[in-house]
């Protein structure tokens, strides 16, 4: 019988030991043989079709996309704002249209004036080289005309295209830091020094000023004499001022007795058309038509060039009241039947200023200030040959036509100065 062997363990041998730590046996990996999992497909989604513009898309289509895509609440600013630049562009072109009505002053003289004062014969005024020596020194000094952006002044001439004489000359000032209008009547025979355009400078009515070289000549001769800038001018003719208050449905002007008795018994000397007179002149308030307010405006011998601009500044201050009350078709019609016959040196951005500034700075609603240059106590009268002039102090009535038009001035009377007036 064999002997049954003892079976004894085998001894595991010791670890290795390693920096402190327990060797942990690592199983053995056996290489496995990859296996490939086929993905699994997924479902396909159909996605719309996107709508490519073209390249010849015309602009109605590009439109026609841009509408689509907007929300109502960005079609109905979108439609606010188009009517309103719609609105807009009219309202311009209706204004720049009527401004194109008008005309642009020309630097020649319409004609050449016929009445020239005799030199020979200025010895016959006391003094008469000190006269002209002072008119002469005082225009060409180097005294600054007065200018400021709060005040405006524009020069509104009326011409005789016949003489080629200016009849009337008035300085519109508005100054909106006063928040008035002052119209400011030029004496048409203050005697004065004139540089010609052409020809040696000379001596005569500030209304011949015009006929020796144009607007240029007669603007620089005022603003040598009362140092003020004129910013611009406006010319209308004899032809022209009917058609202005028969535009408005005529004006109301206060006329003396004196002055009734006078235009009724001399009508036809003073009116342009040789049309019987419509209507006699009463004593009071007439409410005058074209003609006869032009007639009522040129009267010269009844009495003095004082009288007959104060008559002249009457009619503008009733003009300017019927136009503040006047209806849109009485002023488009002013418009349609003026402006052909004014010419001017404003453009049409310099109007579209200064009727913007009307609206937005209230000019219309200004108070209206009255006054004749030089006043009374400022010139004299005299005569040089045969022609009636007046004597100006032009020093002092350039100083007071500052104060006046400024608030202040830049000249400085002397109290020893000699003066044309004694």
């Amino acid at each position: 019988m064999a002997q049954k062997q003892e079976y004894t363990p085998r001894r595991a041998s010791a670890p290795k030991m390693t920096s402190g730590k327990k060797n942990i046996p690592q199983k053995k990996r056996t290489a496995t043989k990859p296996t490939y999992k086929k993905p699994a497909k997924k479902k396909q989604v159909s996605e719309p079709v996107r709508k490519t513009r073209s390249k010849k898309e015309t602009f109605g289509d590009k439109l026609k996309y841009f509408w689509s895509h907007r929300s109502k609440k960005q079609k109905t600013i979108i439609i606010v704002i188009a009517i309103i630049l719609i609105l807009l562009i009219v309202f311009f072109a209706f204004i720049w249209s009527k401004l194109s009505l008008l005309g642009t002053a020309d630097e020649e003289p319409v004609a050449e004036v016929t009445e020239e004062v005799d030199m020979e014969a200025l010895d016959d005024l006391a003094d008469a080289n000190t006269l002209n020596g002072i008119i002469k020194n005082w225009a060409l000094n180097d005294v600054k005309k007065m200018s400021d952006k709060s005040v405006k002044n524009i020069l509104l001439i009326g011409l005789d295209s016949v003489s080629g004489c200016t009849d009337s000359m008035i300085i519109a000032s508005v100054n909106e830091k006063t928040q008035k209008i002052t119209l400011a009547s030029l004496y048409r025979d203050s005697y004065t020094y004139i540089v010609p355009k052409k020809g040696s400078p000379t001596y005569g009515k500030l209304n011949w000023a015009y006929s020796k070289g144009g607007i240029s000549v007669l603007l620089s001769t005022i603003e040598n004499n009362y140092k003020v800038k004129i910013d611009d001018y406006a010319i209308v003719n004899y032809q022209t001022f009917p058609k202005v208050i028969d535009a408005l449905g005529g004006v109301d002007v206060y006329v003396t007795e004196k002055e009734a008795k006078f235009l009724n018994e001399t009508w036809f000397e003073w009116s342009l058309t040789g049309n019987p007179q419509p209507k006699p002149y009463e004593t009071g308030t007439n409410h005058l038509q074209g003609e006869m307010a032009l007639t009522f405006c040129r009267i010269r011998k009844l009495d003095s060039d004082i009288n007959r601009t104060e008559r002249q500044r009457r009619v503008i201050t009733s003009t300017l009241s019927s136009m503040k009350n006047a209806s849109l078709s009485q002023l488009n019609n002013v418009v349609n039947n003026v402006f052909p016959y004014i010419t001017t040196d404003m453009s049409k951005t310099t109007i579209l200023g200064y009727a913007g500034d009307a609206i937005t700075s209230g000019w219309l609603k200004y108070d209206i200030e009255q006054m004749a240059m030089p006043s009374e106590k400022l010139c004299k009268s005299g005569y040089a040959g045969s022609q009636w002039i007046w004597i100006v102090d032009y020093p002092a009535g350039a100083q007071e036509l500052q104060k006046t038009l400024y608030g202040t001035t830049n000249i400085e009377l002397d109290p020893d100065r000699v003066s044309v007036l004694y």
